[in-house]
Order: C-alpha cells, then structure tokens, then sequence
C-alpha cells in the first residue's frame, strides 16, 4: 500500500508519495488523522494525515495514459490518468499478430479419424506440401489406406489415408489465407473495417478466423 501525505485543512495532498519510518506499522484509522492518534502529537504531524493512495479507474475504451497523479475525490486519494486517445495499430502491427496466429496454427477435425493441431510456420506449410503432393499422387494410383504420416504440432504422429491428408491440408492452407485476409482487410478499412482497424485487432478472437 503507498500512502499520500495530506494536509487535513483542505484537504489537499502534500509532497510526493510514501510513509515516513516512524508511521509504518501504524493502522490506517491512526494515520488519516495523526493529530487525533498521538497525545502528545509531534509538531511535524500536526494537522496532517497520510491516506492510501487508491487505484486508478480503468481507462476507458480506446485511451492511453500520458500522465499520472494523485487527488482527492469524494474523500479519498485516487491516482488519477491524464488520457488521450489510443493510436490505430500500425500495419506492422497487424502483421506480427497475423503471423504469430499463424505460426501458433489451431486445430482441425479430420473426417473419420479426429483432431489434429498444426502450425503454420513456413518449415510447416512446406511440408504440409510435399505431404499434400504424396497425398494426391497416392490417391491417384488407388490409395485409401491410412498410409501417409502427419507429424502434429504437439509432435504426435498421424497415419491418415491420402483423402484425409488432402482435407486436412486444403483446411489449413484456407484457414491461413482467411487470416491473412483479415489482415488486409484491417488495413484496407474493409468491411466491417470501414471505421479503420481496431483497438482490441489483438485481443477480440471474433475478427479472426
């Protein structure tokens, strides 16, 4: 707990904030008033009391803080934000979270045989690949068993047939242009961007895919 020197006249706040060493350990009802808990009371504490410093209000949607005070509303000491407001992501911005979202991937479900979480890192997207080209010359010589591996991003292996390395391939390239889509679109001021890209682009899953 921080704790504001405040002159009780006013009340006004006074200094810079902190407990002097002779008051720690003191209970908060003794400190708002030093002059009421101590008999004789020094004369450096007459008339003064040290408050808690309470938090600062959550900032509103769409601000910053700049700056950061002490004042006394309704009775008590409140740090206080000077706000202004918030700067539009950067489009440098976007992207580092559209390639991280990438590179993090998700998971998938496979027709007839489950989930399957991959990345999308570009060492992942090419050998997801080279498993979609074994996959396709595999089915067209006959294939249906579940002969092809898929190596998950947990680093568990998948056998899979090449009709279900060929969905789970085609549903991950797509899921990756969607997000890069959205990206653009942020960027683009599309739809439902029109307004510019969003404070919350990193945080509300509800933009991407």
């Amino acid at each position: 707990m921080t704790y504001q020197r405040i002159i009780l006249s006013g009340p006004s706040v006074d200094g810079e904030p902190g407990l002097p060493d002779a008051l720690v350990g003191l209970a908060d009802e003794s400190l708002a008033d030093l002059s009421a808990a101590f008999d004789p009371c020094p004369a450096e504490y007459a008339g003064v009391g040290y408050w808690p410093i309470q938090p600062a209000a959550p900032l509103p949607p769409n601000t910053v803080s700049i700056g950061r005070d002490r004042e006394i509303i309704g009775g008590v000491v409140q740090w206080v934000d000077e706000l202004a407001d918030a700067s539009r992501p950067t489009g440098e911005e976007i992207n580092s979270e559209r390639d991280r979202r990438i590179a993090f991937g998700r998971t998938f479900t496979v027709t007839g045989y489950g989930d399957v979480p991959l990345q999308g890192r570009i060492q992942d997207q090419v050998n997801l690949q080279s498993r979609l080209i074994a996959a396709q010359s595999a089915k067209a010589l006959g294939v249906t068993d579940p002969v092809l591996v898929i190596r998950d991003a947990a680093n568990v292996n998948h056998m899979l047939t090449p009709d279900q390395v060929i969905e789970l391939v085609s549903a991950g390239t797509a899921w990756i242009e969607a997000t890069m889509q959205v990206s653009w679109d942020m960027k683009d001021g599309v739809a439902p961007f029109e307004d510019g890209a969003p404070y919350d682009y990193a945080t509300n899953e509800a933009y991407w895919p």
